[in-house]
């Protein structure tokens, strides 16, 4: 049986949402220089700037208790000595209206959202500078809404940065000639750094911090012993984010490693002890897909998405990721057994280019299985010790993908646009919206 204070609901960004462009003060943000030219933009979203109370009345007639979103830092910059005022007040009147709805506000201070002037000065997280202006905007953001909120995440899937793949989310570019594991680790530590001292800044203020990554579940492809050693190497890749979450230090094995590989970062005096700083009060993930370790290969590359190696047990969705609930259930008991921290899964759904029927219907069963088979393993999870506090799908409300292609919808509300049409964007319940409605009804009971 889940908590009675079980937090369920869902997560979007800012930039896969709100559109409004060239309002409100908004500049480019490095999220825009992701765009492949494939699909669409991050420019219009689904107008949730003008239009986010109407889905708020969606989410609450759902149930929804709890609600995940951006603030988005290039709302809120204009240039790197100059705060936008609209920005704040956009996010005032935005968390106002959660609050107003009985939704929990879990805001994500770092979403890929970097002003592109921090990229093409700085070459983003890459340098200490940027960790600079980055701690001072989230002190500003925590005075000004640590009344109304009570959860923080500080990065989105912060272990996405050791991703085999460009790094334009967290503004850098391996410059010519260095080490691309090298450059990866030095935005990995300056990031750490910047976690370490806005959730101390969290703490002071009284509020509360999630530590978030993103968990792709890797087994060993064959029981030979040196896959099940790659496997572990592919995990420690959260492990050295979720340690400092969890314990203040780095992951043992990796920072060993880096010494081994010649790829330690700089790190300065004192560092080490910012590190300890970084505990945080719970510990949240997202999950979509399992994958498998040869040894010697890579187990997942991100150039152009997520793309993971074949799992002969599993079905895989039309967009190549496994469909592997069991393996939630394994994430959660591992990262129980490993740190014993309450756990949110904080992102979680199912992307599939929806179709309206002749009836003017979204019959997602699809989708429904999905949620609902991931539901089940989490339960049992729960039900083994685990103490997992939360539920928040990825996209209640369809919005553009992390390479803005409005064809692989997660929500369990339709929004009438396509790739390169922005129609009326009105939005249609699917069939989802009543099955999730009464999953929350039930605290999960009734599936």
């Amino acid at each position: 049986m889940l908590r009675k204070d079980f937090l369920w609901g869902g997560a979007v960004t800012a930039h896969q949402s709100e559109g409004a462009y060239q309002e409100g003060g908004k500049v480019p943000a490095v999220c825009d220089l992701t765009v492949t030219g494939v699909f669409s933009d991050f420019k219009d979203g689904i107008d949730s700037y003008h239009r986010y109370k109407e889905d708020f009345d969606l989410f609450q007639e759902m149930g929804f208790n709890a609600y995940r979103f951006s603030i988005d830092w290039s709302r809120l910059m204009s240039d790197e000595n100059t705060y936008n005022e609209a920005g704040f007040q956009f996010y005032d009147e935005f968390i106002d209206a959660l609050k107003e709805r009985g939704m929990e506000p879990i805001p994500t201070l770092y979403h890929f959202e970097m002003p592109v002037y921090l990229q093409e000065k700085y070459n983003g997280f890459a340098n200490r500078k940027v960790v600079d202006i980055f701690v001072e905007l989230c002190k500003k953001i925590v005075d000004r809404y640590n009344d109304k909120v009570n959860y923080w995440i500080i990065f989105n899937e912060q272990n996405g940065i050791l991703q085999k793949g460009p790094k334009m989310f967290f503004g850098g570019v391996c410059p010519e000639g260095m080490n691309p594991q090298t450059f990866d680790n030095q935005i990995m530590h300056n990031t750490l750094i910047a976690h370490s001292l806005v959730n101390d800044y969290i703490h002071q203020k009284g509020g509360k911090v999630m530590g978030m990554a993103t968990v792709v579940q890797s087994y060993p492809e064959t029981c030979h012993p040196l896959d099940t050693l790659e496997s572990m190497k592919a995990q420690s890749e959260a492990y050295v984010f979720l340690d400092v979450f969890a314990r203040g230090h780095y992951n043992s094995y990796y920072y060993a490693n880096m010494k081994n590989e010649g790829t330690m970062p700089e790190i300065l005096d004192g560092d080490l002890d910012i590190l300890k700083l970084g505990k945080t009060d719970y510990l949240s993930i997202s999950y979509y897909m399992s994958t498998i370790s040869h040894y010697g290969e890579q187990s997942l590359t991100n150039v152009n998405d997520v793309v993971i190696k074949k799992n002969p047990y599993l079905e895989m969705s039309d967009f190549g990721w496994s469909i592997d609930p069991v393996g939630l259930r394994i994430t959660l008991r591992q990262l129980y057994d490993r740190y014993e921290m309450p756990i949110y899964v904080v992102e979680n759904g199912f992307g599939c280019d929806d179709e309206i029927n002749e009836n003017g219907e979204i019959i997602d069963d699809y989708r429904i299985d999905y949620m609902r088979k991931h539901i089940e393993e989490m339960k049992k999870a729960v039900e083994e010790g685990v103490d997992c506090r939360g539920y928040l799908v990825w996209g209640p409300v369809d919005i553009l993908s992390s390479r803005a292609n409005m064809n692989k919808r997660y929500g369990m509300i339709y929004v009438n646009r396509k790739n390169n049409d922005l129609k009326d964007m009105k939005r249609m319940k699917k069939k989802s919206f009543d099955w999730y409605k009464h999953v929350i009804e039930t605290n999960g009971e009734e599936l």
